[in-house]
């Protein structure tokens, strides 16, 4: 069993977006071989191509060691089969919040675990991200500016210059 202070940080939503979106880039890039040749190459750390650019990796739950085969081949088959139904959750999900529902603060930063990890066992670890920092690269484009703490330069009132 591996302790508390060794374990990695779960990705967090927006890294595992971006992991998603930089996929099918890849795929075209290396003309689909590359890919493939690159997909082989990567398999046996538990990772993807996108995965090894984001410093992804999927382990295993109970002892955090990276994935085999029989295990990344029942991930991605569960993935293909419930990657449908969870878009069109997150779909309905989305649209209550364009009528005016409240998304959580942390929607994108807080770590998930998609319904396939939950199924096999396994989770996708942020190798670039401390344990207890929470964040991800990227994820303060997604938060609310906060014009109350904003600096006014010298001189002005109200937020005018003079």
């Amino acid at each position: 069993m591996i302790s508390m202070a060794e374990r990695k940080p779960a990705a967090s939503l927006g890294k595992r977006i971006e992991a998603l979106a930089l996929a099918p880039l890849l795929f075209v890039v290396t003309l689909g071989v590359g890919w493939l040749i690159w997909s082989v190459l990567e398999w046996r750390d538990g990772r993807t191509p996108s995965y090894r650019l984001l410093g992804l990796r999927a382990v295993r739950v109970s002892d955090e060691r990276p994935i085999r085969l029989a295990r990344s081949l029942a991930r991605g088959a569960l993935c293909c089969l419930l990657v449908i139904p969870t878009v069109a959750i997150c779909c309905v999900i989305g649209i209550c919040f364009v009528f005016g529902a409240s998304p959580p603060d942390d929607l994108f930063n807080h770590p998930r675990t998609a319904p396939w990890d939950y199924l096999t066992a396994t989770k996708v670890t942020d190798e670039r991200t401390q344990p207890g920092s929470g964040g991800d690269f990227g994820h303060e484009i997604l938060r609310p500016i906060d014009l109350s703490r904003a600096t006014r330069p010298p001189g002005s009132q109200n937020g005018r210059v003079h």
